[in-house]
């Protein structure tokens, strides 16, 4: 029997998160929330978002946040690996939202919810 679920990377203060959130709840009841400012990312499962699928290196770090300025990241060729080490040290680095969907408990699809209608495409 197949099991799918989902999960979403949400910051509470974002309104796109909000509304990818809102959009997800009116899809499906239970999910799982990662709030992962106040909790963390897990690497392992940062590392599968950016190698399984659609979601490049390059979208899923915030350039326009302080810290990527203050890090002096925009003046760096970033690799993957670099740019993982940088969203788990600094996780308001990491584009929200991001809304996975598993199958199994093995991710098989992410997206970024930019914009947040984006959540849609993991019910086709």
């Amino acid at each position: 029997m197949t099991k799918i679920s989902f999960s979403i990377y949400h910051h509470p203060k974002c309104s796109k998160s909000r509304k990818a959130l809102e959009i997800l709840n009116s899809k499906i009841k239970n999910f799982k929330i990662i709030k992962y400012l106040e909790d963390g990312i897990d690497i392992i499962e940062l590392k599968s978002i950016i190698n399984l699928n659609k979601i490049s290196k390059d979208e899923i770090i915030r350039t326009n946040e302080s810290s990527y300025k203050e890090l002096k990241l925009t003046k760096k060729e970033l690799s993957k690996e670099a740019i993982i080490n940088y969203i788990y040290r600094f996780p308001i680095l990491l584009q929200r939202p991001i809304i996975c969907k598993y199958q199994n408990n093995k991710l098989i699809q992410s997206v970024i919810g930019r914009p947040p209608e984006t959540v849609l495409s993991l019910f086709n």
